[in-house]
Parts: structure tokens; C-alpha cells; sequence
């Protein structure tokens, strides 16, 4: 199982903000770059507390993105 570090997944993660709430984008985002493959599905996600430094958002948003 490989994992991806904070920074590489706030690169991955582009423009993910929208309009909408910002968990439901966070998550959105996160399952697209799974479906199309630049995330494999055994890929271990980085800790809340790195990602959510990394992007700028509270440990709360990256916690609900990621459930």
C-alpha cells in the first residue's frame, strides 16, 4: 500500500473549492481523481491534520470529507 503525502494531494487536488460546501467539494474531488486513476484505491490518504494545513481548511472539513 502506497501513500500519498499532504502536499502531493493538495497538487492533485487543484481547484477543488467551489461554491458549495467545502467537505462535500473536498470529498467530490477526492473521489474523482480515484475513478480516474491518479489515485489508486489502496493508496493511503494523508493524515486530516497534515491535509488540512496543506489546503488552507479546518481538521473538521478534511474529517467529514474524508467519512
Amino acid at each position: 500500500m502506497s501513500t500519498l503525502s499532504a502536499r502531493a494531494l493538495a497538487l492533485l487536488l487543484g481547484g477543488w473549492r467551489d461554491a458549495g460546501v467545502a467537505y462535500a467539494a473536498l470529498a467530490d474531488r477526492i473521489r474523482l481523481l480515484v475513478l480516474d486513476g491518479r489515485i489508486s484505491p489502496s493508496t493511503r490518504l494523508p493524515a486530516e491534520r497534515e491535509l488540512a494545513a496543506q489546503i488552507g481548511v479546518s481538521r473538521t472539513t478534511v474529517t467529514a470529507a474524508y467519512a
